[in-house]
């Protein structure tokens, strides 16, 4: 098959001092993940119930044996006359017992028709239960790079803060030998009081954002997170190979498709209830009777039967099952319509991600440079407390930018597996 995605040599979202070695990988915390969500179970559970639905279609084809017995009291010995004399047919007391067998030859398709609706249901039930598996698959990576993005905004808001603490301490030794005022001091404070309250904010995020995962992996909301980075995998067949996949593989077109068929053929097993069968019946009889040549019989019967009016009963479930499987069929074209859209904007996303990666990228020297010259320019005298603070916000925005941008690239493309049916 065409591999859709091929790695970049780089990773985004992780810090370049992160410890990696240990961290839990999106591979892993989906393998917990799967295992633990209580949606992936209960669609399993259906699943089960589908294959003992199918089970129980297979069971009408074969014989039924059914056991009888019994014991008869009368208070008077059946008798008859035969001409003026009268004599005994049966014993007061008796015992009776049998075994029949019953195996049907022909049902007009009815059985048939049965066990193939259960069989579509059965793979309906499971590509719905894959479903599933990719729902909480894109959940849980969803959550994982939020930490990942979390944890570089918060990185950021401490250099940030740790860059306007320097930037105060050295207003603060410009004032004291008085060669700034003390607006440009008062300005540097307020400046970092708003970059600290920054920090508070990003730490309080990547807390909410690490509970959310844990959540998701059914964990403690307070467990102790450390992920590693993920690679970027971008796509090397185009939007129309892209989309025409995700029609093809998506899970839940293929569910729609095996409920349409299981609907079908219930209407086809629905309206044979009503057309000709034919059956076989063989047994064992024994009636405990003294006045009886033969107490015990075998027996072996065809049985033919045929509903030629049922008040339309047949008829009108059939149609009824139709009109569902009609129904179905229009979603399934409806649902291929929206699977369309999310393959391309999710390639559109990745498109525009990929684009904000290059250009953020080459304003991070830039900005690091232009706060590096506009601070030697301040404690010079020949630059204003302004141009520092603006030169430091322009700074952080690019690394906010950056983080950003890499961020929604790696979630496009996950997003994009997902509509393609191939995470």
């Amino acid at each position: 098959m065409k591999k859709l995605f091929i790695a970049v040599s780089f990773f985004i979202l992780v810090p370049a001092f992160a410890a990696v070695s240990f961290a839990e990988t999106l591979e892993q915390a989906w393998e917990i993940g799967l295992k633990v969500d209580h949606l992936i179970k209960a669609a399993g559970e259906e699943t089960n119930s589908k294959q003992a639905q199918l089970a129980a279609a297979k069971g009408e084809r074969l014989p039924t044996i059914n056991l009888g017995a019994g014991y008869l009291w009368l208070d008077n010995e059946p008798g008859a006359y035969f001409y003026d004399r009268e004599f005994s047919t049966a014993d007061k007391h008796s015992l009776s017992y049998q075994a029949m067998v019953s195996l049907p030859l022909y049902t007009h398709f009815q059985i048939s028709s049965a066990i193939a609706a259960a069989t579509a249901d059965l793979k309906a039930g499971e590509f719905t239960e894959t479903t599933a598996q990719q729902n909480v698959k894109l959940k849980i990576a969803e959550a994982y790079i939020a930490i990942l993005l979390r944890k570089l905004q918060t990185d950021v808001a401490l250099s940030h803060e740790q860059s306007l603490a320097a930037h105060t301490t050295d207003v603060q030794n410009l004032h004291d030998v008085g060669m700034v005022p003390v607006n440009d001091l008062l300005a540097a404070q307020v400046a970092l009081a708003n970059a600290k309250q920054m920090l508070l904010q990003s730490q309080n995020r990547l807390d909410i954002a690490r509970s959310a995962y844990n959540r998701q992996l059914n964990r403690p909301l307070d467990y102790a997170v450390d992920i590693s980075p993920i690679p970027i995998h971008y796509p090397t067949a185009d939007l129309t190979y892209l989309s025409q996949t995700a029609v093809a593989k998506r899970p839940e077109l293929m569910a729609l498709a095996e409920q349409v068929k299981a609907m079908k053929l219930q209407a086809k097993s629905a309206k044979a209830v009503s057309g000709p069968k034919v059956m076989l019946k063989s047994g064992y009889d024994y009636h405990e009777n003294s006045h009886q040549a033969n107490e015990s019989i075998w027996q072996a019967m065809v049985m033919a039967s045929w509903d030629i009016f049922d008040g339309n009963i047949a008829r009108n479930k059939g149609r009824a099952l139709q009109s569902q499987a009609r129904a179905l069929a229009e979603r399934q074209q409806e649902l291929t319509t929206i699977i369309q859209l999310q393959v391309r904007q999710s390639w559109l996303d990745m498109q525009e991600s990929r684009k904000r990666i290059k250009v953020t990228k080459e304003t991070l020297n830039q900005a690091e440079e232009n706060l590096k010259v506009t601070r030697d320019r301040y404690k010079e005298g020949v630059g204003t407390n302004t141009e520092v603070l603006d030169a430091e916000t322009l700074r952080t925005i690019s690394f906010v930018n950056y983080d950003k941008a890499g961020n929604d690239a790696v979630l496009a493309v996950i997003r994009l597996r997902y509509a393609t049916g191939e995470l």
